[in-house]
């Protein structure tokens, strides 16, 4: 069963985008009144479909890389082609009860197409929400969530406790903590004032930001060597590490040579070597550039405390996370473009699918996540002004309504054919580029 999870968690969350996204055209197409002849999810021999009360041919296909909606056309009208329109209600036809594709106003065609975007970038929101609501959110009230056990270090904290005072400052936010601890000069010692089950305690702690992996990053250097989120980093070629900021420093100055690691891990000490690479990053204005990294995230030996936000905020939340993938999607494609960011970090169909596969052994969460992210990216690709994409129908569309014409057949299948030559070249890119990583 385990051994078959990452592959059917892979093929359903990529019928799941693609169903998503067709379902957009579909439903605001037949809202529109036009007429759909056939709605696929994949590519392929049918595996199996049924026609619905208005005769569309629902089908599933074997390879779920993709799907379409197939409007009525003229073509499909035309009295000579009739008699090709398996199982189509021609009484229907005739009587003009659905509009053909071409036959529907500018603004309806535009709509129809617009919806598959739109509705991938809704799943997204709808996933972000429901885990942001599932899961929680950081609260900024002074009170200890999850606590990280870390080497010869007696544990001070409990979850649930509050922080009254750090260094006798009278602490309000979450936030205060970190900002007085970081005020401290480096590897001090920080005393706390915490009130427990009514009871007021004090202690010193020894410095909070020691070097713990609170994430690891998919398919990155430290990935590969086997870190784990909660190991705390102890030595890199035999230099002790007292905080990220260390770990940084020898990471930056290694040229990508490989770095001796130690490191704890349920009170075992064990090492591995780590080979450092060029990676993109964002920086604090959101941008996006390469630096010498390992691929980890680090943080405090505690946690604030996770509350559930209400339906507004979690709808907030949602958007908030989609229209953050949306925006560092353009952010990385533009730095490609301008050479800041090296191109082979595209990721093709094999990368998306292994980053499924593995994320499906981590659990729901992190799955549904990747699901929201795949989500947004393919609404967002689809919008790209390239033929034979939504956003190159749509540049179509606006052609016509300028000039009060659509281009000729011939223009626009030859376009057609510049798109898709378009869309492989990039595909076979990023599917090498999966293959080399």
């Amino acid at each position: 069963m385990i051994l078959g999870l990452p592959i059917f968690a892979t093929i359903f969350a990529f019928a799941l985008v693609v169903f998503i996204h067709e379902l957009g055209h579909y439903l605001v197409g037949r809202f529109c009144g036009i007429g759909v002849l056939a709605f696929s999810v994949g590519f392929g021999p049918k595996l199996f479909s049924f026609h619905d009360r208005n005769n569309t041919e629902w089908k599933l296909c074997i390879i779920p890389l993709g799907g379409y909606v197939k409007f009525l056309t003229d073509v499909d009208k035309n009295k000579f082609n009739i008699r090709k329109l398996e199982k189509f209600d021609r009484r229907k036809l005739k009587n003009k009860e659905f509009k053909t594709f071409e036959s529907s106003s500018l603004i309806n065609k535009s709509l129809t197409v617009l919806a598959g975007p739109i509705a991938n970038f809704f799943l997204a929101i709808i996933i972000f929400s429901c885990l942001s609501n599932f899961v929680g959110v950081t609260s900024n009230d002074p009170i200890i969530g999850a606590v990280t056990k870390v080497p010869s270090q007696k544990e001070y904290f409990k979850p649930g406790d509050r922080v009254v005072r750090v260094e006798n400052q009278l602490i309000k936010s979450f936030d205060q903590i970190f900002e007085v601890a970081k005020s401290q000069s480096n590897y001090e010692s920080v005393n706390f004032v915490i009130v427990r089950d009514s009871k007021t305690l004090s202690f010193t702690l020894p410095y909070i930001f020691q070097p713990i992996v609170l994430g690891v990053e998919m398919f990155s250097p430290a990935m590969k060597a086997g870190i784990k989120e909660g190991d705390v980093f102890l030595e890199a070629n035999e230099i002790v590490l007292y905080s990220f900021s260390d770990l940084k420093t020898i990471v930056n100055d290694s040229g990508g040579d490989r770095i001796l690691i130690k490191y704890w891990r349920d009170g075992l000490i064990q090492t591995t070597i780590i080979e450092p690479k060029m990676l993109p990053t964002q920086t604090l204005d959101g941008n996006i550039e390469e630096v010498m990294r390992i691929g980890i995230r680090g943080g405090s030996i505690f946690s604030p405390v996770l509350v559930r936000p209400n339906v507004i905020e979690s709808f907030g939340i949602g958007f908030n996370m989609t229209f953050y993938v949306i925006k560092t999607s353009l952010v990385g494609l533009a730095r490609m473009i301008d050479n800041s960011i090296s191109a082979k970090h595209l990721s093709g169909p094999v990368g998306v699918a292994k980053a499924l596969s593995k994320t499906a052994l981590e659990g729901v969460i992190p799955f549904l996540s990747l699901v929201a992210a795949i989500s947004a990216g393919l609404g967002l690709v689809n919008l790209f002004p390239i033929p034979i994409l939504d956003g190159g129908h749509l540049v179509i569309f606006l052609y016509e309504g300028i000039l009060k014409k659509p281009p000729s057949r011939d223009v626009i299948r030859y376009l057609m054919a510049i798109g898709l030559s378009i869309l492989v070249v990039i595909m076979v890119f990023a599917t090498f580029n999966d293959i080399m990583r």
